[in-house]
């Protein structure tokens, strides 16, 4: 994941970055799905703020380079001082968005960045939704008028890919339905 984001940046896309997912979804329609699950593991379990704005990966990953090559925050301890007392800070790009900005695991990578939560361009989404948002992505043309079927092919989803438990029901405008939209306006 990492050999697309400059160092010192750590910043996972595949948790983060809806347009990056959206060009993804192309590349995994054309695969077999053991090869498409370990991406998708990446996204992780918990809840995430989305970055669902027009800045690509690369211009995101040099803005903040940017914020912080013109502070003189060159290194490893130059960023860790800046960031003192805190564990996190937030900067704002471009395009009004918030970044949280917080010490990275990795020594080379030491600047972690994510989207800031209810920052302009940002979604909360839970992963388990993400990640059955794209299965259906990849394996279904599209959701059906009927609320009955659309929750039958989202539970076989779920279910057969996912390992995960079916839902109940589905909602015009929220959870799955809403983030399936989303994906689908601008696929």
């Amino acid at each position: 994941m990492n050999e697309k984001i400059p160092v010192p940046i750590t910043f996972n896309i595949h948790k983060h970055h809806f347009r990056f997912l959206l060009q993804r979804i192309g590349v995994w329609k054309t695969l077999e799905w053991e090869n498409v699950e370990p991406e998708l593991l990446l996204i992780g379990e918990n809840l995430l703020d989305f970055y669902t704005g027009d800045l690509t990966v690369d211009e995101i990953c040099n803005q903040c380079i940017h914020f912080f090559r013109i502070r003189n925050i060159s290194n490893r301890d130059s960023f860790l001082n800046w960031l003192h007392p805190y564990e996190y800070r937030k900067i704002k790009l471009d395009d009004t968005s918030e970044w949280v900005v917080k010490e990275g695991n990795d020594s080379e990578r030491y600047i972690h960045i994510h989207p800031a939560k209810n920052s302009p361009h940002t979604i909360r989404v839970r992963a388990a939704t993400l990640k059955t948002v794209i299965t259906l992505m990849i394996n279904t043309a599209e959701i059906s008028a009927q609320m009955t079927e659309n929750v039958i092919t989202v539970n076989q989803i779920r279910t057969r890919y996912l390992q995960l438990s079916p839902v109940k029901s589905l909602q015009r405008g929220k959870g799955i339905l809403q983030l399936w939209e989303l994906f689908v306006v601008n696929y």
